[in-house]
């Protein structure tokens, strides 16, 4: 684990498989699937005595649960701005019946829908993204050095790597993220940050392998 004090390790963690039914869009707020996971693999990556900002969702509030015991989390918050993009009326939706709604475009080469597409009654990416970003700055703003574990969403992942890069939103919405995916980004002290290369780090993005294979 990083421990230099002018620099500050996040963890970026999605949440658990959630329950839904097979070729739809998932429902609102689901809970986790149950399952014997291999959470070693992931607690092994994470360190102890972190602030801990996680999702008011079920399913990442679930996923905290399973993993917090065994790093002893400094702080625990539930933040709004790190939800999932609202999916609106297409929540338990048949993904063909969503297809049909978003087939005549513009369409995007990686992903379901482009960072502008908007659900009826939701959100677009790129209006979940902006919550995101001002979340980072928020923490840049309020820099400290303990490190940061995030327990989130997919897209709340894809949105901090948009951040942390520089990066536009239509080359980020479609990066996969698996099930219990771990993104480390090192944050800068912002008061140091004045050379090339940015206030953040892209250290890594794994798999720890924790969803048993049969699923």
């Amino acid at each position: 684990m990083n421990d230099h004090p002018d620099t500050c390790d996040f963890f970026f963690i999605r949440h658990a498989p959630a329950v839904k039914q097979p070729g739809h869009v998932p429902p609102a707020d689901p809970p986790i699937e149950e399952m014997p996971y291999a959470l070693d693999r992931l607690t092994d990556l994470l360190p102890d005595g972190a602030d801990w900002h996680v999702s008011p969702l079920f399913r990442a509030q679930q996923t905290a649960d399973l993993i917090a015991g065994a790093c002893s989390p400094a702080s625990r918050t539930a933040d709004p701005a790190l939800q999932e993009m609202d999916f609106g009326d297409w929540q338990d939706q048949p993904i063909t019946s969503v297809w049909q709604q978003v087939a005549d475009g513009p369409l995007h080469n990686w992903s379901f829908v482009t960072p502008e597409t908007q659900p009826p009654h939701g959100e677009s990416f790129a209006e979940m993204a902006l919550r995101v970003h001002q979340w980072m700055q928020d923490r840049q703003a309020e820099f400290s050095a303990r490190p940061q574990v995030v327990v989130c969403h997919g897209g709340v992942i894809r949105a901090a790597m948009a951040y942390a890069l520089g990066a536009p939103l239509s080359h980020v919405v479609g990066i996969p993220v698996p099930h219990f995916g771990l993104l480390r980004l090192t944050m800068m002290d912002p008061a140091l940050a004045t050379d090339q290369g940015g206030g953040w780090l892209f250290a890594s993005l794994v798999s720890p392998g924790v969803v048993p294979h049969a699923s």
